[in-house]
């Protein structure tokens, strides 16, 4: 039984019509009598008597409309309350997001949260990964979007969204024509790749020192961009994240065989920190759109 079979309900009670009825509510008679008809199949029982001469009520009919009156009452003032209440929210949250995170997350990320909670003021900064996880230490910001893998003892977290690393192999390089690389097949090659201050950086290269060598950097770069467009010119392999690398011209993504190596953003927050109202929703609604079931890098 949900509200809208109670309003449906209780305007048939209403009109002693189900035509009426369903002019009133704008749905076609049809309809209305397949609602009904689903109501009384739940409830194991007839709301109606159904005669030529038209519809009255049974005693259980008689009953539900007198409860449910009071409870669709009681069930608006709530909507009415909440909807005050989120209107009245005011507040300011203090994002710290990775370069390259707003890009994978949903592309209506801030627009919609800002239609939802208009009184609440984002305010948003990109940082290469260090930077954004120091601005969440010193309170610059309140949350931050990094990649993993994160820090448990300085922050708690939660893994948001995952994605496979891949090379951006030039169709020339006969690495072009596999589905999948193993980190010792690149010993002999050159890449491009982000520097330093950036989470890729490091994972890449632990991949490679795993394998039993240190790769051939050709170049290091802040931008994804001069990546792809090296890559593309064959100056040697570019290592970037898979929704971003496929479709380059004259290249080929290809992944990595080893499918644990992966590039996940993780929500971050001051460890044991407390959150203010504002930045709790905006930490909820991100949950509620990137809920990925993923499990989080302290519970492996």
């Amino acid at each position: 039984m949900d509200n809208k079979q109670l309003r449906f309900f209780l305007e048939i009670c209403t009109e002693l019509s189900f035509s009426k009825a369903a002019r009133k509510l704008f749905v076609t008679q049809q309809a209305l009598s397949k609602a009904i008809k689903n109501l009384e199949n739940e409830l194991g029982i007839s709301l109606f008597y159904r005669t030529n001469a038209g519809i009255t009520l049974t005693e259980y009919g008689k009953y539900l409309e007198k409860k449910s009156r009071h409870v669709l009452e009681e069930f608006d003032m709530i909507m009415q309350d909440m909807n005050n209440m989120k209107n009245n929210e005011q507040g300011e949250v203090r994002a710290a997001f990775s370069f390259g995170v707003m890009s994978a997350l949903s592309p209506d990320l801030i627009s919609e949260f800002q239609k939802n909670h208009p009184r609440i003021q984002l305010k948003i900064e990109e940082y290469p990964d260090k930077e954004c996880e120091e601005a969440v230490l010193s309170e610059k910001a309140a949350v931050g979007f990094t990649i993993a893998p994160v820090a448990p003892d300085l922050f708690d977290y939660k893994t948001i969204k995952r994605d496979r690393m891949c090379l951006i192999v030039n169709r020339s390089n006969p690495l072009c024509q596999k589905d999948a690389v193993e980190f010792s097949e690149l010993k002999d090659q050159k890449f491009i790749i982000v520097n330093e201050n950036f989470k890729l950086y490091h994972n890449f290269m632990k991949g490679c020192i795993a394998a039993g060598f240190r790769p051939q950097i050709y170049h290091t770069t802040m931008e994804m961009i001069l990546v792809q467009k090296l890559a593309g010119s064959n100056k040697g392999i570019g290592v970037s994240v898979l929704f971003i690398s496929e479709n380059i011209p004259d290249t080929c993504a290809v992944t990595f065989a080893d499918d644990s190596f992966t590039w996940e953003v993780c929500l971050i927050t001051k460890k044991n920190a407390a959150v203010d109202h504002a930045t709790g929703l905006f930490i909820d609604y991100i949950c509620g759109i990137h809920d990925l079931h993923v499990p989080d890098y302290k519970d492996k």
